[in-house]
């Protein structure tokens, strides 16, 4: 039977290793070495020496410190098996089965050459009765020299494998700490620690000494072993639970397959709690949890490279007839909050006095939100900071809302469906779906009052004189109130802010906000000037009526302090202009506004002496708290009112002072009731 050729080239080329799995040749290197241990007369007193082989430099640190570079190169020496005829015939054979009772696929060794330029291997072996020294290079051409092999005098088995030449995507993301690679080896090669079998294993540099694997395991990580066992369709599994106080960056899940980690998932995503780092509130040390599941199954499917598994149902899916990795990791979830239990509940309680702190203090919007749906402490991570943590409620209070139009299209699906208003279900629905639109609804109403109080504030601290003696340019004051250079088709209603000035400027029709006479389509002007804000109260482009505006509102900001010019002037000459034009109509046609047509003018200023003097001789009367005046341009058919700054702030605030006390200062005792129609009438 004629040789296969393997193209080693057109392997690696169908192989795939992320720049994240950049050390995962090295453990494929570690893992041979145990397996060459555990078959070989060595067994009972293995040792492999990890040395690293950095890149030359002369630096220092900043503290005349070596400095770590990055590494060149990994030098693995066991003193197990060797590279005898036989492993040798196995490592010319590519998907060879000679390991394969051990779940070997044959070709981890080309996973080196992924990361590697090239793998120098010398081995030192006993085989007939003496011992053979073999040297070979093996890089993606192949191996060179072949059957390089010489008798010697060394007495004892030794193989030593240097991965050299570190390919610079994957040096460059490796990490450099002697101890955190020492880490990464036990977290990747855990089960074999695990089950006491691991051979002694010591990892070293030039610059920072030399680690103990085995020694690390047992001072820092074993005590802590805990196992939980489970079957999903007839196949067992094992998750293996620890604390490692230091080498992980987050709590994770592992998979393994024949004694190596595979797969991981990061608990972030399923235990909201496990954030950070754990920290017990009884002074213990820090640490991460890291489970590790072992399974005959995940043995069978995991692929030639091990890198993955092949399951029998996509991850998506969460099946009590599958193993699909959903599946399994479900399952493992449940032991892994029991393992945590303790430290779940201090966490969660911490949690749930933060959030609730924060939401009575700052964000009383959501106290509903958690009233109603308790369960929304379980969905938000802990340790979150105040913006993150706003953020997280008001996703949740959309998640509420999607829900209660999915329950409203169940009910007009129902209704459609002609069921009987006595049917069960009908009623069912229609309570679900009215409690939770009142819950929703106060929901947003706490919303929308902790909005304005907040912009209340925002607006005094403006009004303010600043640190240079300075007042705010009037443009501040105005971008509070709305948006400048902009109109109400551009900008979301919830963006005005006219309820500062007057409740019922809410409620309009079209709206130019710094905008040029000529430039409102509601209009037909060649006018420059440009009112602070205009209002107009009819829809003019959608009607085929042709009635005229029955109301403009023209609001004009002064700069605090600012009296260089007469505003009462400004806005009458913006009614001339306005007057002056035409109003236009979706099908070309157009009419001049009427006689009949209301001005509507707010002059919001500082009530200067000179402003005063303006308000008199423009036939203007001071209002009973003398903060402003008010009156009526016969000619022009207008209402004039001059606001000072303080007066507009004031009595904003007084009309929403009720609704602030509600929110923030809620008194059980003094809560309203309604009457009872049929009471009232009898009395």
């Amino acid at each position: 039977m004629s040789s296969f050729t393997l193209d080693i080239k057109g392997q690696l080329n169908s192989m795939r290793l992320s720049e994240s799995k950049a050390l995962w040749p090295l453990y494929e290197a570690v893992v041979n070495s145990i397996q060459a241990i555990e078959d070989s007369a060595n067994k009972e007193n293995g040792k492999i020496t990890i040395q690293i082989i950095r890149e030359e430099s002369g630096q220092n640190s900043l503290k005349g410190e070596e400095r770590l570079e990055r590494i060149e190169s990994f030098v693995i020496t066991d003193n197990g098996s060797g590279m005898n005829t036989q492993n040798y015939k196995s490592f010319n054979t590519a998907y060879s089965t000679l390991k394969i009772q051990k779940g070997c696929k044959g070709i981890g060794r080309f996973l080196w050459l992924k990361a590697f330029k090239k793998v120098n291997i010398k081995s030192t072996y006993f085989e007939n009765d003496q011992y053979h020294y073999r040297e070979f290079t093996f890089s993606a051409d192949g191996v060179e020299p072949e059957d390089n092999i010489r008798s010697t005098d060394n007495k004892e088995s030794e193989t030593i494998v240097e991965l050299d030449g570190f390919m610079k995507q994957y040096k460059n993301v490796a990490p450099v700490e002697l101890d955190v690679i020492a880490k990464k080896i036990i977290e990747h090669c855990l089960p074999f620690f695990i089950s006491g079998r691991c051979p002694q294993i010591v990892i070293t540099d030039n610059v920072s000494g030399s680690i103990n694997l085995n020694q690390y395991f047992n001072d820092k990580i074993k005590d802590s072993l805990h196992q939980d066992h489970f079957k999903i369709k007839d196949n067992e599994f094992v998750l293996y639970h620890l604390r490692l106080p230091d080498g992980a960056a987050y709590h994770e899940i592992h998979f393994c397959a024949n004694m190596q980690e595979v797969s991981s998932v990061d608990l972030r995503k399923h235990i909201p709690d496990l954030q950070k780092k754990i920290v017990p509130e009884d002074g213990t040390p820090g640490f991460f949890y890291v489970g590790y599941i072992i399974s005959p199954y995940l043995d069978s499917i995991v692929n030639t490279t091990r890198t993955a598994f092949d399951f029998d149902e996509t991850d998506s899916q969460i099946s009590l007839f599958g193993t699909g990795k959903d599946t399994i990791i479900s399952v493992a979830l449940e032991y892994t909050k029991v393992y945590l239990e303790d430290y779940l509940a201090d966490i969660g309680k911490r949690k749930k006095e933060q959030i609730d702190a924060f939401v009575a203090y700052d964000k009383p919007t959501y106290r509903l939100l958690l009233k109603q749906r308790p369960h929304v402490y379980e969905k938000i991570p802990a340790g979150l900071k105040p913006e993150a943590l706003e953020l997280e409620l008001h996703k949740h209070v959309q998640i509420w809302e999607s829900e209660i139009k999915k329950q409203g299209k169940e009910l007009e699906k129902a209704i459609a469906e002609d069921l009987d208003e006595s049917n069960a279900t009908y009623h069912d629905l229609f309570e679900q779906y009215w409690t939770g639109v009142s819950d929703i609804s106060k929901t947003c109403l706490a919303e929308y009052v902790t909005r304005r109080k907040t912009l209340l504030t925002v607006l005094d601290k403006v009004l303010t004189i600043q640190e240079n003696g300075n007042f705010p340019k009037e443009d501040a004051i105005h971008s509070i109130i709305c948006p400048m250079r902009h109109t109400s088709d551009d900008v979301a209603f919830e963006e005005m802010n006219l309820w500062i000035v007057d409740e019922r400027l809410a409620y309009h029709r079209y709206l130019a906000s710094d905008k040029t006479l000529k430039s409102m389509p509601v209009l037909d002007s060649r006018s420059t000037k440009e009112p602070d804000i205009a209002i107009f109260d009819q829809a003019f482009a959608y009607s085929d009526n042709e009635e005229p505006f029955s109301a403009i509102t023209i609001v004009e900001f002064k700069k605090p302090d600012n009296d260089s010019k007469n505003p009462i002037n400004q806005v009458l000459e913006y009614i001339d202009l306005i007057r002056s034009g035409k109003k236009k109509k979706i099908n070309g046609q157009s009419f001049s506004i009427t006689e009949g047509t209301v001005f509507r003018c707010y002059i919001i200023c500082d009530l200067t002496d000179k402003m005063r003097t303006h308000c008199m001789n423009g036939s203007l009367l001071a209002t009973a708290d003398n903060l402003g005046y008010s009156g009526y341009n016969q000619g022009r058919h207008a209402y004039i009112e001059v606001v000072s700054y303080n007066k507009m702030l004031a009595d904003a605030k007084k009309r929403n002072d009720i609704f602030f006390d509600k929110l923030f200062s809620p008194e059980i005792g003094k809560i309203i009731h309604i009457p009872n129609e049929e009471n009232t009438e009898k009395n």
